[in-house]
């Protein structure tokens, strides 16, 4: 269970939700935390695309889409211009949703 000074650094549930809803963010959080530090974006995306065999375009959509999304969110942190992406405090807390989301059937991307 959260702590409480974690709570307040979590998402809105809505955003939470669809925040998780994608599995490149499911997938690039749940490498986050694992490593439990910063990971180049260029790693994050050889890790999702290693199924998908397209390193570019996954860093592409990656760079473009997911994980500017999961910095709104507050879950992770990007270094400007650079390549370094981070799990916040409040990224911290997701792991029970993440794990909800990745059970759940036909969840869909938002």
């Amino acid at each position: 269970m959260p702590e409480n000074s974690d709570l307040a650094e979590t998402p809105a549930p809505s955003v939470l939700f669809s925040t998780l809803a994608s599995p490149r963010r499911r997938h690039v959080l749940r490498r986050l935390l694992e490593r439990d530090a910063s990971v180049s974006l260029t790693q994050l995306a050889r890790n999702v695309a290693a199924s998908e065999d397209d390193v570019e375009r996954v860093y592409a959509e990656l760079h473009h889409r997911h994980v500017p999304k999961l910095v709104d969110a507050g879950l992770v942190t990007c270094e400007r211009g650079g390549d370094a992406v981070t799990l916040t405090d409040g990224g911290d807390v997701v792991e029970p949703y993440l794990e909800l989301a990745t059970r759940l059937p036909n969840v869909t991307e938002a």
